[in-house]
C-alpha cells in the first residue's frame, strides 16, 4: 500500500493533468458507467468557542480504471465575519493541522492501494471541474479574468483558466490587502485591486473562488458574452441564475446531505439549507451532461453563461487518483508499507 505527502501529489499531479483524467470519468458517469457516492456530513457540538465538529465523507467508484476512492474530513468548523460576510472556515486543532484522507480501493480485489491526504488533490479538484466548464462556456477571445479570492482555492481557479484560454490581463480582488499582495507573490502577471467593482469592470470571465456563505458574484455586473464561475453554491444566487443565458452545475444528480441528531446541537450547518441549490424546480445540466454532448455549451458569442460548483464529489477522487497512482508507481514516489496492516485474516 502507497502511501503519499501532499508535496508528493503536488509533483505528479499538473493542473492540465487533472483535468485530463476527470475529463473521461464525467462522460462515464453522465453514461451510466461509474457510481457516486453522495457527500454526507455529521454534525455534532464542539468545545471551540463559536465552533462545531463535522465530519465529511464522500465516494466514487469508476470501473474504467477499476478505482474506488473514498474522501474524509475531520474538521473543526467556525463562521467568522470578514469583511462583514460570514464565512466558512476550518480550525487547524489537531496539533496546528488539520486531517483529511483520501484512500484508493481496487475494485479488482477490494485492497487498499493508497492514502494521502486530500488537501492539494481536492484544490486541484476544484479547479479542474472549473476549468472544464470555462473551456466549454466562455468565448474563445475571452482576454479579462477578475479573481475575487485570493485563497487556496483562488489559486487553482487561475492555474485552470490559464489553462484553457490565454488571458492578457489577470485581476484579483479580496478584502484584506496583506491576503493580495501575498497572492501577487505567487502568480506571475496579475495585477491586485482594491476594490470588487475594479476587478470585474469590463472582465470577459468572473470566477469566485471563496469561503463566503453569501452571495459575491453581482447580478448588475453581468454583461453579454460573460461567463462567470464559482466554487459555492452561496457565492452566487437565484436572482444571478436568472441573468444569465445558460448555467451548467457541477452535479446536478448529488446533493449534499446534513446528519444534525444529537439534542443541543447548535444550529451548525456548514451551509446554508436555502438557495437556488436546494429547490426541487430548479433543473440545469451538470458538466457531466455537457462533457457527454448531452447538453450543449456556449450557443454564442453573446450568451452570458455560469459554471456553478454546486456539490463536489467523490469520483472526482478516484479519476484524479487513479491518474496520480500510476504516476506515482511509474517514477517510484511515495512510501510503501505492507499490505498486511490493511488486510485482515478473519472474515469480516
Amino acid at each position: 500500500m502507497l502511501v503519499l505527502s501532499n508535496d508528493e501529489v503536488a509533483r505528479l499531479l499538473s493542473m492540465e493533468e487533472c483535468m485530463a483524467a476527470l475529463e473521461p470519468m464525467y462522460r462515464d458517469y453522465a453514461n451510466g458507467q461509474a457510481l457516486m457516492s453522495p457527500r454526507v456530513d455529521n454534525i455534532a457540538p464542539a468545545a471551540h468557542p463559536g465552533g462545531y465538529y463535522a465530519f465529511k465523507h464522500m465516494g466514487g467508484t469508476w470501473p474504467a480504471r477499476n478505482i474506488q476512492a473514498l474522501r474524509i474530513n475531520s474538521d473543526i468548523i467556525t463562521h467568522p465575519l470578514v469583511a462583514g460576510k460570514a464565512r466558512r472556515v476550518k480550525q487547524p486543532l489537531a496539533n496546528g493541522r488539520w486531517v483529511g484522507l483520501v484512500l484508493l480501493f481496487s475494485t479488482e480485489t477490494g485492497a487498499l492501494l493508497a492514502m494521502f491526504p486530500d488537501g492539494v488533490m481536492q484544490r486541484m479538484r476544484v479547479g479542474a471541474a472549473s476549468g472544464l466548464g470555462l473551456k466549454h462556456l466562455a468565448r474563445e477571445n475571452a482576454s479579462t479574468l477578475a479573481l475575487i479570492g485570493t485563497g487556496w482555492q483562488a489559486g487553482a481557479q487561475l492555474m485552470a483558466a490559464r489553462a484553457v484560454r490565454r488571458f492578457t490581463e489577470v485581476r484579483v480582488f479580496s478584502p484584506r490587502r496583506e491576503s493580495r499582495d501575498a497572492f501577487a507573490t505567487q502568480y506571475k502577471d496579475i495585477r491586485t485591486v482594491e476594490s470588487i467593482e475594479a476587478c470585474v469592470e469590463g472582465a470577459d470571465v468572473i470566477l469566485a473562488a471563496t469561503s463566503s456563505l453569501v452571495r459575491v458574484i453581482e447580478p448588475q455586473w453581468l454583461k453579454p458574452g460573460m461567463h462567470i464561475g464559482c466554487i459555492k453554491s452561496q457565492e452566487i444566487d437565484a436572482e444571478v441564475l436568472a441573468r444569465c443565458d445558460r448555467v451548467v452545475v457541477h452535479n446536478a444528480k448529488q446533493a449534499k446531505q446534513y446528519n444534525n441528531v444529537l439534542p443541543g446541537t447548535p444550529n451548525a450547518k456548514p451551509e446554508k439549507e436555502e438557495g437556488w441549490w436546494t429547490d426541487p424546480a430548479v433543473r440545469y445540466p451538470d458538466l457531466g451532461d455537457m462533457l457527454s454532448a448531452k447538453a450543449p455549451g456556449r450557443a454564442s458569442e453573446s450568451e452570458i453563461t455560469c459554471f456553478a460548483n454546486n456539490v463536489g464529489t467523490g469520483l472526482q477522487f478516484a479519476a484524479a487518483g487513479a491518474a496520480m497512482l500510476a504516476k506515482a508507481r511509474q517514477m517510484r514516489v511515495g512510501t510503501e508499507l505492507p499490505d498486511d496492516w490493511f488486510t485482515e485474516d478473519v472474515h469480516p
